[in-house]
């Protein structure tokens, strides 16, 4: 009994052992294969500096480090760096790699990454990096050519930064601080995502007005996720704009390209200093000096389809009634503040 027991523990150390030199022995061949393979199908530079495969981390799963990936565009976007990433860690079911077939993908962790999107006038867009004969593959080849299967837990993205600069539409939007995590059972068709979301900075233009601008966010949400029907319906959930915080209730579903959706949103703080606290020109990071008066009340609503060519029903109302607000540092105090604000459109144009 004591010869069956040394040689099971013999067995299973050789086997642990082999199982961990596996990724070391490869390391090379993988790290040059996929540059090499990747750069071939793309309209654009791809790189990244050391890598690393270990079973030690997530046992018995498989985890892959990638640091600084950087995509750079060519033709039209050279110079402009579409992403960099510092550290990109992928979670992996190593039965999957061992077997050699679809590999399965059990958490994503992103580390300081930057994405810069750019949109030329006339719709060409720098993410669109995919050479054609790639683009034009016909569906049966590409079912066969594909190689990862999402069978997410939890994902997780720290300190990102995110541009987008559509100038075919005239909009720009500026992301600083993103941290985003998330946890639910992507091998469901239907499962319970929970998320969290702190932005330090959100700037968003259209045609040179700056409608947000260095807004801080914050938000938690729960959503129940419907994959098969691609809809989303949000349940518990606190979302703030710098000292704002507002309440969503509805669904958001995307079964096709065009958005359909059902919301509506009300302010869950009703003082005035957290409407001040949206205005560029008022805003300090911190109000607490600041003296204020009066009742606020807001909410709103969006619902219907939302495509390239229309919009859904929306509406919005703020009523503001006898607020006041004086600086510490100032005589006097600005009085008598009234705002009754009523937007509504039917949807279409």
């Amino acid at each position: 009994m004591k010869k069956v027991i040394v040689i099971l523990l013999a067995v299973i150390v050789v086997l642990i052992g082999i199982t961990a030199a596996l990724p070391f022995i490869y390391k090379d061949e993988i790290f040059k294969l996929v540059k090499e393979e990747a750069n071939k199908t793309l309209n654009a530079k791809l790189d990244f500096g050391t890598f690393n495969l270990t079973i030690f981390k997530n046992f018995p799963d498989l985890t892959l480090t990638l640091n600084n990936i950087s995509v750079d565009g060519v033709d039209e976007f050279e110079g402009i760096r579409l992403a960099d990433m510092k550290t990109t860690e992928v979670t992996l079911d190593l039965l999957s790699v061992i077997k050699g077939e679809t590999v399965s993908v059990k958490s994503l962790r992103l580390t300081e990454p930057t994405f810069h999107v750019v949109i030329l006038k006339g719709g060409k867009a720098n993410y669109d990096i995919a050479k054609a004969d790639e683009e034009t593959a016909t569906s049966e080849e590409s079912e066969e050519s594909a190689a990862f299967h999402v069978a997410l837990k939890n994902y997780f993205v720290k300190n990102a930064n995110i541009i987008y600069d559509d100038q075919d539409y005239d909009m720009y939007t500026k992301i600083e601080g993103l941290t985003h995590s998330g946890t639910g059972d992507f091998t469901q068709d239907i499962f319970l995502l929970n998320t969290q979301t702190a932005i330090e900075k959100l700037t968003y233009k259209m045609e040179g007005i700056a409608y947000l601008n260095e807004v801080k966010i914050g938000a938690k949400c729960d959503l129940e996720m419907d994959m098969n029907n691609s809809k989303y319906t949000f349940k518990e959930n606190e979302f703030s704009l710098n000292d704002l915080a507002l309440g969503l209730d509805g669904w958001v579903a995307m079964p096709t390209d065009d958005i359909d959706m059902d919301i509506t949103y009300f302010a869950k703080k009703t003082d005035f200093k957290s409407i001040m606290s949206l205005i560029p020109a008022l805003y300090t990071q911190d109000l607490e000096g600041v003296k204020t008066e009066g009742k606020v009340a807001l909410d709103g609503y969006a619902k219907g389809v939302y495509t390239e060519t229309a919009l859904p029903a929306f509406g919005f109302n703020l009523l503001v009634e006898d607020a006041m607000f004086q600086y510490p540092d100032l005589p006097k105090s600005a009085n008598n503040i009234q705002v009754d604000v009523k937007i509504s459109n039917p949807g279409g144009n």
